[in-house]
């Protein structure tokens, strides 16, 4: 699928603006704190109908304004039209497909694919488990739509049980909520295994020629307690018997997928341990290369790429090698303030952010400006500047 035209209002630092983009996607350049990476957040927000970088509605909201839109139009593989409208302002979201509201926020992920990777994705390999448990419950959710209802219903099992910990309660009761838990879990770890295997066989199997090390790479799913993902229900409630003296002293479930991790390994030796700075980085951008094309071979849906200044650190040979993966097959956006990744993606239409400027108007007001502009080998997609009289 393909991005058109997204329009933003209000959103992060952006108070009314529209662009416009090619089927290619776009290099946007620019100098830190120009809105590159709002951009790719806003894009991102169409697809997944929240922050992808975990920021809470309320923060993406521009300083003093007290909403923000995002109105979006696709492309879809089939040469349909796709319009996705977002807003939030007053607590509540709204959501719109093609202008009819749509109550179900996860809607999104049947219709929209987007990838984001951004320096910070090394906390996958490095960083607390709770990172990586979200990156993987976002990414077989773009696989499996029907896997969120599973994953909520299970953190509502232990939302309750844990209530259930926290007083007194008959044996009954307990059985009757350890039943429910083992239920719910079994139908998360029949997904999460079933990634892992597709995932683990791409690193063997996809990529090899252009990333010699992929074959070497292993993700192994972690879980806290002692079952493995054939376990019965039967065997896990036992489990959780032989943990209820400790559950009642802690006042909380001590097992369970909310609490279970992703390890990376290369060459059978612990990645977070043992592997380089670029060793982690190469890792994680095959894992999103491998995450795009599950999605296309499972949904039929060719994803958004978004690369958020990570060629920063990346020499040529593996720049490259990305851009050979990705061989015009998706569309793709890269952010980055140095325009000698121009010289590498080439053929890519250029987005140029500047910096917002403060000048002032004849009769002394402020006004702020926002200057961008577009060029490419294939063409112009956006040329304009932008004015708002500043109010402060």
């Amino acid at each position: 699928m393909e991005l058109a035209r997204i329009r933003l209002e209000n959103f992060r630092s952006y108070s009314t603006r529209e662009f416009t983009f090619q089927p290619k996607g776009s290099l946007i350049i620019g100098p830190n704190g120009c809105g590159k990476t709002n951009l790719l957040e806003a894009i991102a927000y169409c697809g997944i109908g929240k922050s992808i970088r975990f920021h809470h509605d309320e923060d993406l909201t521009l300083f003093d304004a007290t909403y923000f839109r995002i109105g979006s139009e696709f492309v879809t593989d089939t040469e349909m039209p796709l319009k996705v409208a977002l807003s939030y302002g007053a607590s509540k979201k709204l959501l719109k497909l093609d202008d009819i509201p749509i109550r179900q926020l996860s809607s999104l992920f049947d219709v929209v694919k987007v990838i984001y990777c951004a320096p910070e994705d090394l906390l996958l390999v490095s960083g607390a488990p709770r990172f990586r448990r979200q990156y993987f419950d976002l990414a077989i959710a773009q696989l499996y739509p029907q896997y969120i209802p599973i994953l909520r219903n299970y953190l509502h099992v232990v939302e309750q049980r844990n209530a259930m910990l926290k007083r007194s309660f008959q044996k009954e009761e307990k059985r009757s909520w350890d039943n429910r838990f083992a239920i719910s879990l079994k139908e998360v770890w029949d997904y999460r295994f079933r990634y892992m295997e597709l995932v683990n066989d791409a690193f063997e199997t996809q990529f090899s020629g252009l990333f010699p090390q992929a074959k070497a790479i292993r993700i192994n799913y972690l879980q806290s307690m002692k079952q493995s993902a054939s376990s019965t229900i039967a065997e896990i409630e036992a489990s959780l018997q032989e943990l209820e003296a400790r559950e009642r002293q802690w006042q909380r479930s001590l097992v369970g997928a909310h609490l279970d991790d992703y390890e990376f390994s290369y060459q059978d030796r612990i990645m977070k341990t043992y592997a380089s700075q670029g060793q982690r980085r190469i890792a994680v951008i095959i894992l999103k290369l491998i995450q795009a094309r599950l999605i296309e071979s499972v949904t039929g849906i060719k994803p958004i790429l978004l690369f958020d200044d990570i060629f920063a650190e990346l020499d040529n040979y593996h720049t490259i090698s990305i851009r050979d993966c990705i061989d015009s097959r998706y569309q793709v956006f890269i952010a980055s303030p140095k325009e000698d990744i121009c010289k590498i993606w080439q053929g890519y239409p250029t987005l140029n952010l500047v910096e917002v400027v403060e000048s002032r108007g004849r009769e002394g007001e402020g006004v702020t400006a926002i200057v961008s502009s577009a060029n490419s080998q294939d063409g112009c997609c956006y040329d304009g500047i932008e004015a708002k009289k500043d109010e402060t």
